[in-house]
């Protein structure tokens, strides 16, 4: 992973979920992008642009066959929201502003493999209806612009496109009468986020945010089965300061029901995915935009990331050495942080989840490293300054020892 979100995040885990609260009433217009403060610096909302790109990118499927986890012929029985909004919005399948979408998207997914960075534009952009930038979009890195210059263009036009899908199609009519959904899905997440997480990340970590915002993804379609999901986090730039946001899909199988009025759950009740996720994608944006910096020391154990290990952290979707350093990095701080909170508990189950079921095999190397960090915080005053003591752990190992690690488990 790079300085942007995570790509593909479907992790295996006890049930979580994630929190967003909105205070919805059935008057409230959600065409406008909804927030709600659960916490000093950290906010929780639904977003317009965010939920017509998923309605757009489920119709635009139909011409392409596939993205991400949007395909053709599925039905996503299992996401009533995205189920009965397909039906809703099928009829538009075949206009103009899908077609050429469609192409639009093709071009995308050839060249990226995902929508996150799609999604990251879209944040910079008003909330729909309005046109126009929020704030300007200048981190090229997220969409490759040194080998893909013509990408800008392409997400320009998408965001116009998207935007007129929204006004000719009437999402906010659709939006503002399934209010009652997106009540019960903030509520089941609201719950479940721990609020006091987020001053023990920044004292951990050492450094600060200028505000966090967490995002539902109601329309995002995930595959069928359980413990199926999405999430990723990327750090945004604005004006302002440095902004943590996270968006999250829904994690729970649910039965088809009459009618999305009928629904007794919303698919976000899952408190142990809730509370991992927040930990763990806020954490990437405390890790990742270190990494940078730190090129030459990844790069020079390329050997380390052995076939054997890479075929058992495939099911985890790490298919680079630098994407498997930066998941070591993220996952032993949520560890230590809840060492730092004294939960030893869930410090344990993430070290059962991570090592045994997730096999990252490094971690109780770096966390004896870390305990140094740890203890001598005057001399180390954030995570930054210990990374080059980090990144002599993975130096210090062969192939070999990586083999025999994997063969351990």
């Amino acid at each position: 992973m790079i300085v942007r979100p995570e790509i593909f995040n479907r992790l295996k885990m006890h049930k979580f979920s994630f929190l967003l609260f909105v205070v919805f009433f059935a008057c409230v217009d959600i065409s406008a992008q909804i927030t709600d403060t659960i916490a000093p610096k950290v906010t929780i909302g639904v977003h317009p642009n965010i939920e017509t790109y998923f309605i757009a990118e489920r119709l635009a499927v139909q011409h392409i066959d596939t993205y991400v986890f949007t395909q053709k012929d599925s039905l996503y029985a299992h996401q009533p929201m995205v189920y009965f909004t397909y039906k809703h919005f099928k009829k538009y399948v075949n206009t103009a502003c899908i077609l050429r979408i469609s192409e639009l998207l093709l071009f995308l997914r050839d060249n990226f493999h995902d929508n996150a960075q799609t999604i990251e534009y879209l944040l910079f952009q008003k909330s729909f209806p309005e046109k126009g930038e929020r704030y300007p979009f200048k981190d090229s890195a997220v969409l490759n612009l040194d080998k893909l210059p013509k990408t800008m263009a392409i997400v320009k036009e998408l965001t116009d496109s998207l935007l007129s899908f929204y006004n000719f199609a009437k999402v906010d009519e659709y939006l503002k009468q399934n209010a009652s959904y997106y009540r019960g899905a903030l509520r089941e997440v609201k719950k479940d986020i721990r609020k006091d997480i987020f001053p023990f990340m920044e004292k951990y970590y050492g450094e600060q945010f200028s505000r966090y915002t967490i995002y539902i993804m109601p329309m995002m379609p995930i595959t069928v089965g359980e413990d199926n999901y999405r999430a990723f986090g990327p750090t945004l730039h604005f004006p302002e300061g440095r902004v943590s946001v996270m968006v999250f899909s829904s994690s729970k199988m649910l039965a088809l029901p009459s009618s999305l009025r009928a629904l007794p759950a919303y698919g976000f009740d899952n408190h142990e995915i809730t509370h991992f996720l927040t930990v763990h994608e806020i954490g990437h944006s405390f890790v990742n935009p270190h990494m940078s910096s730190m090129k030459k020391e990844i790069d020079r154990d390329t050997a380390l990331f052995t076939q054997a290990w890479q075929k058992i952290l495939q099911p985890s979707y790490i298919w680079s050495w630098e994407n498997c350093v930066v998941e070591h990095l993220v996952r032993l701080g949520e560890i230590r942080i809840a060492l730092a909170m004294k939960d030893t508990t869930e410090a344990n189950r993430l070290r059962n989840l991570h090592i045994k079921d997730f096999k990252f095999v490094l971690l109780p190397l770096l966390e004896k490293k870390i305990e140094t960090y740890e203890a001598h915080r005057d001399h180390y005053p954030n995570f930054n300054s210990f990374l080059p003591e980090l990144f002599k752990v993975f130096h210090s190992l062969t192939p070999d020892v990586i083999n025999k690690l994997v063969s351990s488990l």
